[in-house]
């Protein structure tokens, strides 16, 4: 029974085709809208995305006391012996989050002067585990990347900036270049726990210079227990380790998917997470709320397509009364009546719908494919067809829309359901005709 009204509604479309396609052109216009402008949001992320960094960078977070911001639920500030410390047993506690791949603490030397012959310079001295250096998202562009108790890797700018303290012309100094890793030197520790100030001189030993990059760029990684080790003799105290919190802990995600849920987790536990990470955490609920405004925005089109349906149904009620008292008078039920009216409408929309994703992947192709063949030219940022976006176009190798497919059957199920839905009330006032009525009328 379904299959012959079915056939009925198609038939009924067909017997208006330029109405069908006026009333399904404008939810092809809706449909379109709404695909193009959410695709455009998810091209634009990408965009944003690879102006950053790459991947190890957009997985990282780093991990601080959250000083002064209350507990995560609000209701006052914290009292410093309530704020969560990055104690061993918080680090501990930070691996057992879903979705970590490492949580790396660092601890600093407190000690930063650096001794090549003559010249004297400053650096950053950190202590890390030497079994976690996989996941630094570094590698070294020199020597190797081992790192064993009396080593050191090198960061690339560490050396840039060595002075000689004897010299008398100040006006006319320069900061001199020295090359750490080919050039011997030694680190100078002053303990002043003690009676009366001392020195103790460390020699360097690199293995190798780290790769270009933004956290490590100036600084000295020394393994985690020499650093210790030598803050003990600075300080005077010996580790213990119920007292010791770290400088710094950075906590790695497996993906940039769990980036946003063990982002949520650290900070759940009182802590404050940044970096990159948490960046990418904050754009992505950015682009988030950009896809449903301009989703919205498309959506009041496809608002204006659902009155124009409303409207071809309810004319087709007024035309075609008489046949609708015919068919109750030779047995159809107000329900079988009903789900003709609702099953056309339910055409109109997925017509309109299933055009209006096709014209979305076609313009895609066409934008794209300009845009790609732009930067291929060179011409993204030099008045060619890419120079009106804010970006070089050759960043997102011409996916300025990206229409993904679960977008594209959400457009079709949308589409169809302002169908069915416009349609609605025009059906029941069908259906409710009385048939003596609807036989009498001119």
């Amino acid at each position: 029974m379904l299959y012959e009204l079915g056939l009925l509604a198609i038939n009924n479309l067909n017997r208006a085709r330029t109405r069908l396609a006026m009333t399904a052109g404008g939810v092809l216009v809706g449909t379109t809208a709404v695909i193009l402008l959410v695709a455009l949001t998810a091209g634009l992320q990408l965009a944003a995305e690879a102006s950053i960094g790459n991947n190890s960078q957009l997985t990282e977070l780093e991990v601080y006391p959250n000083y002064g911001f209350g507990p995560p639920g609000g209701g006052g500030s914290e009292t410093p012996e309530e704020i969560p410390t990055l104690s061993p047993s918080a680090v501990q506690a930070l691996w057992n989050i879903p979705g970590v791949a490492a949580v790396i603490p660092i601890t600093y030397l407190q000690s930063g002067e650096i001794n090549a012959g003559r010249l004297t310079g400053y650096a950053s001295i950190m202590g890390v585990d030497p079994r976690l250096l996989p996941y630094l998202g570094v590698n070294v562009q020199q020597g190797e990347f081992t790192l064993e108790r009396g080593q050191m890797l090198l960061g690339p700018h560490v050396g840039d900036y060595f002075f000689d303290p004897k010299a008398t012309n100040t006006e006319s100094f320069q900061p001199e270049r020295v090359d750490l890793y080919t050039t011997p030197f030694k680190i100078k520790l002053y303990q002043y726990s003690g009676p009366t100030p001392s020195e103790r001189r460390i020699d360097g030993n690199p293995t190798g210079v780290l790769t270009e990059n933004d956290r490590f760029g100036s600084s000295i990684l020394m393994p985690i227990q020499d650093v210790l080790s030598y803050n003990e003799w600075i300080t005077g105290n010996e580790y213990d380790p119920k007292t010791f919190v770290y400088d710094q802990v950075i906590v790695r995600a497996t993906s940039r998917e769990t980036v946003t849920s063990v982002s949520n987790a650290i900070r759940e536990m009182g802590y404050m997470p940044s970096g990159m990470g948490e960046y990418i955490n904050q754009l992505n609920g950015f682009f988030s709320a950009m896809r449903l405004i301009l989703g919205g925005v498309g959506g009041i089109a496809l608002l204006v397509a659902a009155f124009g349906v409303a409207n071809t149904m309810t004319m087709a009620i007024l035309e075609r009364t008489k046949e609708i008292g015919l068919m109750k008078a030779i047995g159809a039920t107000d329900r079988d009546v009903l789900t003709v009216f609702l099953v056309e409408a339910g055409l109109v929309g997925l017509t309109g719908g299933a055009s209006g994703v096709a014209l979305s992947y076609f313009l895609q192709n066409v934008v794209n494919q300009a845009l790609a063949q732009a930067a291929a030219n060179g011409d993204g940022q030099s008045g060619g067809i890419g120079s009106f976006l804010p970006f070089d176009t050759s960043r997102i190798g011409g996916q300025l829309f990206v229409i993904q497919p679960e977008l594209a059957i959400f457009a079709l199920v949308l589409a169809t359901a302002v169908g069915l839905g416009a349609g609605l009330y025009p059906a029941l006032r069908a259906a409710r005709l009385p048939p003596v009525l609807a036989l009498k009328s001119e």
